[in-house]
């Protein structure tokens, strides 16, 4: 296990992100504040790019409680779920951004783009978008979300040296299961890999049964090859199992 933090904001160019990027750690973060530095709407224009992934963030820990909790219709929910997803998705696309700077078309920049951790969740959040909800695939967005929310709460008010009592406590209690919810992340992503699997080969097998559906409805093809594609798709079709709409 690790200590969970943000990646540095330091680009692979050794130049520094300007905007108020953080790049350190939960646990350490607040040890580099001054208490009391500024006002509240100073440190937040101080710390834009922070002040965006706090929101993204937020967005999605909202959401995926509002998926996860038997609160509103089934579409509603769905509709928070895919929010969860895009807000990931966001935040994550912005930490890349900070990390390797502007898009360049090299080879060298696609490599450092795909070492990103990052990226490696963008692709993911991508994935899980438009797919059916699959609610242990929140719980690594959720939790990281969380946990990074938190921290920034806490450095807002040691910033502005604002109920610094509380954010101390939340500190504590934030690096006390710190490794416990890494832990079930990890978890979580192991037993998350056969879905990803299995997703993959429903994908392929449906653009199949598409490809085949408009090659036998052409004119041309022989009756006999139609019927035959025909049984083996409605075949393969009743041994599915059912979904529910």
């Amino acid at each position: 296990m690790v200590e969970i933090h943000e990646e540095s904001t330091t680009r692979h160019d050794d130049s520094s992100v300007p905007s108020g990027g953080s790049g350190d750690s939960p646990s350490t973060t607040q040890s580099h504040i001054l208490r009391g530095q500024s006002s509240l709407s100073d440190f937040l224009k101080s710390r834009q790019t922070d002040v965006i992934l706090f929101l993204t963030r937020t967005i999605t820990v909202l959401c995926a409680l509002y998926f996860i909790l038997p609160f509103g219709t089934r579409s509603s929910q769905y509709s928070a779920y895919s929010k969860a997803f895009a807000a990931a998705a966001a935040t994550n696309a912005l930490r890349i951004h900070q990390r390797v700077g502007g898009l360049r078309f090299t080879r060298e920049f696609l490599s450092m783009v795909l070492m990103e951790d990052s990226c490696h969740y963008l692709i993911y959040s991508v994935l899980f978008i438009t797919s059916s909800p699959v609610t242990m695939a929140l719980m690594p967005i959720f939790l990281y979300a969380l946990l990074h929310t938190v921290n920034f709460l806490v450095q807002i008010c040691h910033g502005i040296g604002k109920a610094t009592n509380i954010a101390d406590k939340m500190s504590e209690i934030t690096r006390q299961h710190t490794q416990n919810l890494l832990g079930v992340i990890a978890c979580s992503e192991i037993f998350l890999l056969p879905i990803l699997i299995i997703m993959v080969f429903v994908l392929v097998f449906y653009q199949l049964r598409v490809s085949l559906e408009q090659a036998i409805s052409s004119p041309n093809c022989p009756q006999m090859i139609r019927n035959a594609v025909n049984f083996v798709i409605n075949l393969t079709c009743r041994l599915c199992p059912s979904t529910v709409q």
